[in-house]
């Protein structure tokens, strides 16, 4: 009797391991109470061209997430660029591809562009080192592989590290910029603060 509940006990703990181990959705706090939005405050570059993302956004609607609540799988659209791009295959970030995607997408004058290997160091670190990024996605549409969560957890990472350098020349002097940049050091995602 034990024999035949083996199987099904089996997929039950996986699918509890699966939940559990996925990036936490951000705190609701977040998102309450900013006066600005990130891109009011920092003038950051393109991070990829543009005719990618528009193919990669028209592939993959965006949905919004939900405050609080579990996702199955990370975002498709950073998943499909970052594939684009060959800056991510067998779920690992190619440091090296990234960086030359990156360096390309904002030119030579942009003056990001002295920031861009040691922050993509950081992130590629960041995400290999943590298991919630590794976790296999369930797809939410059926018919379709579910997107992995490290891109997104790239994507996020690269901006917000921008976000915290940003160049003087590109940084509005503002209370409630600053209070941005204290809500991603306490572990908001960049995307939260996207407004």
């Amino acid at each position: 009797m034990l024999v035949h509940l083996l199987p099904t006990l089996i997929v039950t703990l996986l699918g509890i391991g699966t939940v559990v181990a996925q990036p936490r959705p951000d705190d609701p706090s977040c998102m309450e109470g900013n006066q600005r939005k990130a891109h009011d405050c920092c003038r950051m570059p393109m991070l990829v061209e543009q005719s990618v993302m528009n193919r990669c956004m028209t592939e993959n609607p965006m949905t919004p997430p939900v405050p609080g609540v579990q996702r199955t799988e990370g975002c498709c659209i950073a998943h499909c660029v970052l594939t684009t791009l060959n800056a991510f295959r067998d779920n690992l970030i190619d440091a090296a591809a990234a960086k030359r995607a990156l360096t390309q997408s904002m030119g030579a004058n942009s003056s990001f562009v002295s920031l861009v290997s040691g922050v993509v160091d950081e992130c590629v670190n960041l995400v290999h080192g943590n298991a919630a990024y590794k976790v296999a996605p369930v797809a939410s549409t059926p018919g379709r592989p579910g997107c992995s969560f490290m891109p997104e957890g790239f994507v996020n990472c690269i901006k917000g590290r921008f976000f915290q350098q940003c160049p003087t020349a590109e940084w509005t002097r503002d209370a409630a910029c600053d209070q941005l940049k204290q809500k991603l050091t306490a572990g908001c995602s960049f995307g939260s603060l996207m407004g």
